[in-house]
């Protein structure tokens, strides 16, 4: 949406930043047990942008592992400090999810739905403001 900024930010130790030309194409909430054991927390707040539109100085170490669609998923994080900074899907390869966590300009962080909430922990609570999936959508 347009009232949404380029994002900015780096994982913890700082030795991986990244920056985006456009703003997210859409953000969601994912309660799968992947996003879950991959970022240590109830659920992946991810930002969904354009790869063109991105850049990243330093570079990630990443983490495959299968998707339940059969996609490969990819996770990247900061070798140094651990902070998870990116995922992408091989369905999407000209997506990349940039995670909430280590974005610096939080207000600009607006998931627009959730998903995967038949996966959620029970006591995570939902913002009902904004659509749930049992899984992703379409």
């Amino acid at each position: 949406s347009s009232d949404l900024s380029n994002l900015h930010g780096s994982c913890m130790c700082g030795e991986i930043q990244f920056e985006t030309t456009s703003a997210p194409v859409f953000a969601a909430n994912c309660h799968c047990k992947d996003c879950r054991q991959a970022t240590g927390a109830a659920y992946a707040t991810i930002n969904f942008v354009a790869r063109p539109s991105i850049t990243i100085k330093g570079t990630a170490k990443t983490f495959q592992h299968p998707a339940d669609s059969g996609s490969v998923l990819t996770k990247h994080f900061c070798g140094n400090c651990g902070s998870t900074l990116f995922t992408s899907n091989s369905a999407r390869e000209n997506m990349l999810g940039i995670m909430a966590g280590v974005v610096s300009n939080i207000e600009d962080v607006k998931p627009q739905f959730n998903v995967f909430v038949s996966s959620k922990i029970p006591s995570t609570p939902l913002d009902e403001s904004i659509p749930a999936h049992q899984k992703m959508p379409g």
